[in-house]
């Protein structure tokens, strides 16, 4: 019988993976960050499972004893061609960078770079598995005419191909086994009921246990990571409050969603805009502490020479941001970051969600949602 192919498996799988992003996409499911790290971890798993898989299919079984065939005279066989590259390395490979990848990006849709190539190659070659298989058959049924037309008995298994189906899609059909065992091309092997499990049983049962509980434990696993779930606090939605409650040049520290909320005079953007509300993450991208308002620190400012109090200070290595979280001084690489920010002019509620993130710079008084 032909081996199962792994294909469907790894298909399957691929499939699921881009149904739950299509969902992502049109809003049913919430987004994953990194998902290239998952859908690249599984990756590297399948790869491995199926590089043992045809390491073992081209070892074969083990080789008979040399002194055996001496003694019977038995001829040596010729060599076996060697086999051909692997692919397993290379989707290793793959498997691995993506995951360092998605680790380094956590955009929400790289997860396709990976699940959308695999699943195409994963129908190509499962594809190409039934094609051989219906060749080996049509060959198969014309060595057994051939062998008849000679008045000679077909051989169950002639040159490697397997006798009458036991493949992907065709199993050997009871009748066609009968007869194969009553013509001597096949064994017919009568099986009698038995009372009680024997050792092989027993051990055959719990590896098939254990496996599928292994397989539906990871299956839970990544149904629990996929799952959306009421997120609060940081990563989120954040309901700051209504406009009144962040008068116009304010700063206002929201532990919840780990930002300052800061109302912009257009003094305070330096005359880049002409203000409004920006949300800076209370985070110093420099080591990642908690940089304070302090009212009482006077500082000059480099770019026009004016000095005067009010500035955000780290307080663990002393970089500067103004106003508007652009850095003036230290070993800060870059200015404080800013979270994505809506006001309804309706209800002059503000929502600033933690989640989305962007780099900041010099253009952070551009970001400024205007109200």
């Amino acid at each position: 019988m032909r081996r199962v192919s792994i294909w469907p498996a790894i298909l399957g799988l691929a499939t699921a993976v881009n149904v739950i992003l299509l969902l992502q996409a049109f809003g049913v499911l919430d987004p994953v960050r990194h998902s290239l790290s998952y859908v690249s971890g599984g990756l590297v798993i399948m790869s491995l499972i199926g590089w043992v898989t045809e390491a073992r299919e081209i070892a074969g079984p083990p080789p008979a004893d040399e002194e055996e065939h001496a003694l019977h005279g038995e001829e040596e066989e010729e060599e076996e061609e060697a086999p051909g590259p692997s692919f397993w390395p290379v989707f290793l490979a793959v498997g691995i960078v993506g995951i360092a990848l998605g680790l380094v990006y956590a955009w929400p849709y790289a997860a396709a770079f990976v699940s959308v190539p695999v699943a195409l190659a994963a129908l190509g070659f499962w594809a190409n598995d039934i094609k051989q298989e219906q060749v080996d058959e049509v060959i198969r049924r014309q060595q057994d005419a051939a062998a008849i037309a000679a008045g000679a008995t077909p051989a169950p298994v002639r040159e490697g191909l397997p006798a009458s189906g036991g493949g992907l899609l065709m199993p050997v059909a009871p009748r066609a086994l009968a007869a194969q065992a009553a013509g001597g091309s096949a064994i017919a092997i009568e099986v009698t009921p038995r009372k009680g499990v024997s050792r092989r049983n027993l051990l055959r049962l719990t590896f098939w246990a254990g496996l599928g509980g292994g397989l539906a434990a990871l299956g839970g696993a990544i149904v629990d990571a996929l799952y959306p779930r009421g997120v609060t606090g940081f990563g989120s939605i954040v309901q700051a409050g209504t406009l009144d409650q962040f008068p116009v040049g304010t700063k206002t520290h929201n532990l919840e969603g780990k930002f300052w909320l800061v109302n912009l005079t257009p003094e305070q953007t330096r005359g880049v805009s002409q203000g409004g509300l920006l949300a800076l993450w209370h985070k110093c991208p420099h080591l990642g502490c908690t940089v304070p308002w302090r009212d009482d620190f006077v500082f000059t400012d480099p770019n026009n020479g004016q000095t005067h109090s009010g500035w955000f200070r780290c307080p663990c290595h002393g970089s500067t941001y103004n106003d508007a979280g652009v850095r003036v001084f230290g070993p800060a690489p870059r200015s404080m970051d800013v979270m994505a920010l809506t006001y309804d002019p309706g209800s002059k509620r503000i929502s600033v969600n933690s989640g989305k993130i962007t780099k900041g710079s010099t253009n952070n008084p551009k970001l400024a949602t205007k109200v």
